[in-house]
């Protein structure tokens, strides 16, 4: 889709966006302070998978929470005692207009199998809070969503 914006010059300009439906993305947390990981070995980075939280589009109807929710069942089979709202960003503000809702789901614990569509082959893994540090400060943790709900959960001393 494309749209026209006006720049304070005066000019007029058309600029190229997609239109997607809400994202969400939720940083799962265990009761022991593990944070629970995916690999998804279909990526489209030059590493062809990264390690990533659970993330995805809404479905139907759902608000920003209830598909953090799905998407951390579906994805990884656990489930938390508590969830809580740590803000929103912009994966490319120039292209996407809408943002990404960020969760933290706190006291996880594994009770389901994953519920992956025919297309997903995911791994989970816990990852010590310590080991998590350590991935981010060495940039073994490449994914931009994956990153920001982390530094937003450290900021909330929640990891």
């Amino acid at each position: 889709m494309t749209q026209q914006f006006k720049l304070p010059s005066g000019d007029v300009i058309t600029r190229e966006f997609l239109k997607k439906k809400p994202a969400a993305v939720v940083l799962p947390v265990t009761s022991d302070g593990n944070v629970v990981c995916v690999i998804q070995p279909i990526s489209l980075s030059a590493e062809g998978s990264l390690i990533e939280v659970p993330a995805g589009y809404a479905e139907d109807n759902e608000n920003s929470a209830q598909t953090a929710m799905r998407e951390l069942v579906e994805e990884t089979g656990y489930v938390p005692v508590e969830i809580k709202y740590l803000g929103k960003h912009y994966q490319d503000p120039g292209s996407i207009k809408e943002p990404v809702n960020v969760f933290v789901a706190l006291g996880c614990k594994k009770k389901h199998d994953q519920k992956l569509d025919k297309d997903e082959f995911i791994t989970t893994l816990e990852i010590p809070k310590d080991e998590i540090k350590n991935l981010m400060d060495e940039g073994e943790i490449k994914d931009a969503n994956t990153f920001i709900a982390l530094a937003k959960a450290r900021l909330a001393n929640l990891i």
